[in-house]
């Protein structure tokens, strides 16, 4: 059978049947996050490296609506262009993106210029239960940096997961918004965890508003 990519999964009961032989039945759903989903073209206006500072800018936005902070522009396009200029400090340009260990400080910089307290930590050893479910169940959306296959270089956000069930064998499934596309797709966090394994350039960044 083709190994099929851990990540930009649409349709769940159908992977499952291509990858592990059967559609499964899901067991676990965590609470929704509901954040912007618009394409990474769409909020900054051109198609570049921008992934990290696309995925700061939907979580400002996020608080933005969850905490009603009025001091956060209501247009996601102009928090983007905040963040932009933060993450230019930090090294960032169209052709190189940003390095993975700067994101949570452009994020914490990010939500200070309006005037928000945050915690931002990056973290490099990270587990399922711990960097997923306990943030999405506490309405965080997460961060994450991948370094190796489908998502390779590439920086997602979190906002939800579910877990499914093949035979007696257990998957956790991350919603994302990955920014290539509109809309959530799912990463295999099982396939995923065994794909990155050899690389400890894949982080999750938490953020807490206080």
């Amino acid at each position: 059978m083709k190994k099929k990519p851990y990540g930009g999964i649409n349709d769940i009961p159908q992977y499952l049947l291509e990858q592990y032989g059967d559609r499964g039945r899901m067991i676990r759903q965590g609470p929704p996050v509901a954040m912007d989903t618009k394409s990474m073209e769409t909020i900054s206006g051109r198609k570049t490296r921008n992934c990290s500072v696309v995925a700061v800018t939907r979580v400002i936005d996020y608080y933005r609506r969850r905490n009603k902070i009025e001091s956060v522009p209501e247009d996601i396009r102009h928090i983007y262009k905040d963040v932009e200029e933060i993450a230019e400090s930090y090294g960032y340009t169209d052709k190189i993106g940003t390095l993975p260990f700067f994101i949570s400080g452009i994020a914490r910089e990010a939500f200070a210029k309006y005037g928000v307290k945050t915690k931002c930590r990056g973290i490099y050893i990270w587990s399922f239960e711990k960097q997923v479910v306990k943030e999405i169940c506490a309405g965080r959306p997460v961060i994450m940096n991948i370094a190796r296959g489908f998502y390779k270089d590439h920086t997602v956000v979190v906002s939800g997961y579910c877990i499914w069930q093949v035979g007696e064998k257990i998957y956790p499934m991350i919603r994302v918004i990955d920014g290539w596309k509109s809309g959530y797709h799912y990463i295999d966090y099982k396939a995923f965890a065994r794909d990155i394994r050899q690389s400890i350039f894949g982080s999750f960044n938490t953020i807490e508003v206080f």
